[in-house]
C-alpha cells in the first residue's frame, strides 16, 4: 500500500506509526507485551485471517455472482489481513492494545508469505512475484521495535515524566491520523458503476463476516474482541 502514496502520505505513516507505539511502550512492560504474542488467542486470530476470512471471501465472490475481474481484487483483499491504521481504532475503541500491537505485527509479516500462497492456490493461473521477504520484514521491525524499545527506556530510566510523555504521544498520534485520513480522502473514492450492487454488496457482507466470525471465536474479554473485530475486518 506505502508504495502507492506520496512521500508527504509515507511520512505521516511512519510518525503516526511511531507516536502510536511509543505511547504504548510507555504504558505496558516488556513482559506484557511478549505475553500476548504468546496467547491461544493469536493462534486463533491467525486461523480466522488466513484461513476463515479467505474462505469466506470465495463463498461471497459464489452467493453475489462477482465477474472474473471483480473477484480477483475481492479475493486479493480477502487473503491480505494485517492493516496497521487499525491500531489507531483499536485505541479508540478502548481494546487491548498489548494485543493489538501483537496481532497486526505478526499478520503483516505472516501476509508477506501466506498472501502471495493462498493467491496462487484460489488463482493457480496467476504468477506470484517474488517478494524481497527479507527486506520487507527488516522494514516492518524497523517500523514497530525502534518505538517500542524506546518507550520501554524512557519507561525505565524516566518514570516520573512518563505520565506526561505518554499523554504527549497519544494525542500526537491522534492528530497525525486525523492528517492522514485528510491526505488520502481524495484516494478512496468507491466507483459504484464498476463494483455494481452485487460488488458492494460482497463487501458489506465481507466486512460483517469478519466482525462477527473474530466477535464469535476470540472469547470473552470485551477488549480484545474489539481489536480482533477490528483488525480482521480492516485489510492490506
Amino acid at each position: 500500500m506505502l508504495n502507492a502514496l506520496s512521500i508527504s502520505i509515507k511520512i505521516v505513516v511512519f510518525l503516526f506509526l511511531f507516536t502510536f507505539l511509543f505511547s504504548v511502550a510507555l504504558e505496558e512492560s516488556k513482559a506484557e507485551l511478549i505475553t500476548s504474542l504468546k496467547s491461544g488467542l493469536m493462534a486463533k486470530s491467525l486461523l480466522i485471517n488466513f484461513i476463515l476470512l479467505p474462505l469466506t471471501g470465495i463463498i461471497l465472490t459464489w452467493i453475489f455472482h462477482l465477474s472474473a475481474e471483480i473477484s480477483s481484487g475481492f479475493l486479493t483483499v480477502a487473503s491480505a489481513p494485517g492493516g496497521l491504521l487499525s491500531l489507531h481504532f483499536a485505541r479508540v475503541a478502548k481494546g487491548n492494545l498489548r494485543y493489538a500491537i501483537g496481532l497486526v505485527f505478526l499478520l503483516s509479516i505472516l501476509s508477506i508469505i501466506v498472501t502471495p500462497l493462498l493467491i496462487h492456490l484460489i488463482f493457480p493461473g496467476i504468477v506470484v512475484v517474488n517478494l524481497p521477504i527479507f527486506s520487507v520484514i527488516g522494514l516492518l521491525s524497523l517500523l514497530v521495535l525502534p518505538p517500542l524499545l524506546l518507550g520501554q527506556m524512557v519507561r525505565y530510566y524516566l518514570r516520573g515524566i512518563t505520565p506526561i510523555l505518554q499523554k504527549i504521544a497519544s494525542f500526537s498520534s491522534i492528530a497525525l491520523f486525523i492528517t492522514f485520513t485528510i491526505l488520502t480522502s481524495t484516494l478512496r473514492d468507491l466507483d459504484a458503476e464498476i463494483l455494481d450492487w452485487n460488488g458492494i454488496a460482497a463487501i458489506i457482507a465481507f466486512i460483517l463476516a469478519a466482525w462477527g466470525i473474530s466477535w464469535w471465536l476470540s472469547g470473552a474479554d470485551m477488549e480484545s474482541r474489539k481489536v480482533l473485530a477490528i483488525a480482521t475486518s480492516m485489510r492490506n
